[in-house]
């Protein structure tokens, strides 16, 4: 079978939303965190698009996704949503890492008829209950500085001991695929969603997974997400930091792949 890179861009407004899709099947839509573009998901389209028609997108601000308006991430879920219009998607999969977690529970929100599952990757996803609490991490995340390499507090304090190659790759991306707000971090943690509509709305199945050694979104912060939502399971990851998807990329993919082929039944 042959598989190909189809890229493509949508107009919003002033704005120019660039995503690309690759495979067939039921229709993946993969939703990067802060830092990230549509590249951070190499390790995971290669694999689902066997079974899968994968999407990926540079989130507004980011990548090839430069934001005129400056609307960040008040436009994220809206831009998703006008994008599975675009492209006459009725239903998808939604996977989020980290601020792509706030961006696919806003539009199931709105939208809850047009998501057959979510995976919630090392992310509250905007939703909170007073106990939940964020990590602190060993060096701060700042959007507008080139931090030494390695240092970054998004993967596990010794991942580039073990992997500096993977690592180095990782804080290109990084460099490469910002463009967001100076207090980028502070404008995504207020954003926060309505308890109530979270209960009543988001009963699809849910994955919630999350690092052991995350030092942003701690495990028992996950764990009380799990509990909040109707039909959610947690998985925590052993050796693994704020980002699973690029640190342990063949436990993350069967885990979702796993949750999704009992989801979407």
């Amino acid at each position: 079978m042959e598989y190909r890179i189809t890229q493509g861009r949508l107009s919003i407004g002033d704005f120019s939303l660039y995503y690309e899709r690759a495979g067939s099947g039921f229709p993946l839509v993969f939703l990067h965190g802060l830092g990230g573009n549509h590249l951070s998901w190499w390790q995971q389209v290669p694999y689902f698009m066997r079974w899968y028609e994968c999407i990926t997108l540079d989130q507004r601000s980011f990548g090839m996704s430069p934001d005129p308006e400056g609307l960040f991430n008040r436009a994220h879920a809206s831009d998703l949503a006008r994008l599975l219009d675009h492209l006459k998607i009725e239903k998808a999969a939604l996977v989020g890492q980290s601020m792509g977690g706030w961006t696919i529970v806003g539009c199931a929100l709105e939208r809850p008829d047009r998501v057959g599952a979510m995976v919630l990757a090392d992310t509250p996803g905007g939703i909170f209950t007073p106990e939940m609490r964020f990590g602190v991490p060993r060096s701060p995340l700042v959007m507008d500085t080139t931090p030494p390499i390695g240092s970054l507090p998004t993967y596990a304090p010794d991942y580039f001991a073990r992997r500096p190659e993977m690592a180095y790759l990782y804080d290109e991306v990084r460099i490469l695929g910002a463009r967001p707000p100076a207090d980028a971090g502070a404008q995504i943690s207020r954003l926060r969603y309505d308890l109530d509509a979270v209960r009543s709305r988001l009963t699809m199945p849910i994955l919630c997974v999350v690092g052991e050694q995350d030092e942003l979104i701690p495990p028992e912060m996950i764990r009380t997400l799990a509990n909040v939502l109707p039909k959610a399971t947690m998985a925590t990851v052993p050796d693994c930091g704020h980002s699973i998807y690029f640190e342990q990329p063949r436990v993350f993919n069967q885990l979702v792949r796993d949750f999704l082929g009992q989801s979407l039944k």
